[in-house]
């Protein structure tokens, strides 16, 4: 074999095997970029969609207190209105600064979730806020805050490919109607 081609066809195996080599190595490495980055953003929306659910979740416990004070559920233990609807604003703002985070990272259908959940949550304070509130009227809408909860987590679990399986269904045993007291026997 001619020496020049021999020298040639070496050349162009060492050129091919570092092309290749690059090559490789590029793609490992940007693989790797890439899983470091889903996994930072995974962290930052499990962060953002944990910390909003707790600021709605605060406002849905305090809903819940004010229920239970104008004696719209039968649990719990009275407490001073004008503070419990004072604490109500600051969650919401509370909830409405964690909000910023979900819609910066969080994916369209958690987005609306959240907000569906939300606005029921409103909906509980407007009822409560009514001169003579309808126990009936605030239980459905407790319960419906409720299923948009679960349904937001359903939502953020996907984003976030939680695959532990679905929540497990909602029981209103605390939404029951208390049972009536031996001293106030109903009348038939």
């Amino acid at each position: 074999m001619n020496p020049i081609v021999a020298q040639v066809l070496t050349i162009a195996g060492v050129l091919l095997g570092s092309a290749a080599t690059f090559i490789f190595t590029s793609t490992i490495e940007r693989a790797r970029w890439r899983r470091t980055q889903s996994a930072r953003w995974d962290d930052k929306r499990l962060l953002a969609y944990s910390e909003y659910a707790n600021a709605v979740k605060q406002m849905v416990r305090l809903c819940r207190r004010i229920a239970e004070t104008k004696e719209l559920l039968a649990t719990g233990q009275p407490l001073d209105l004008d503070t419990a609807f004072t604490a109500l604003a600051e969650a919401e703002t509370e909830r409405a600064a964690r909000w910023e985070t979900v819609l910066l990272l969080g994916d369209p259908t958690t987005i609306s979730a959240a907000r569906a959940w939300s606005e029921q949550v409103w909906q509980l304070e407007h009822i409560l806020r009514e001169k003579t509130p309808s126990p009936t009227a605030f239980t459905n809408a407790y319960r419906n805050a409720m299923r948009l909860r679960n349904n937001f987590y359903a939502h953020a679990r996907g984003d976030l490919d939680i695959t532990s399986g679905p929540l497990p269904e909602l029981t209103w045993k605390s939404l029951e109607p208390a049972p009536p007291s031996p001293d106030h026997p109903t009348t038939p």
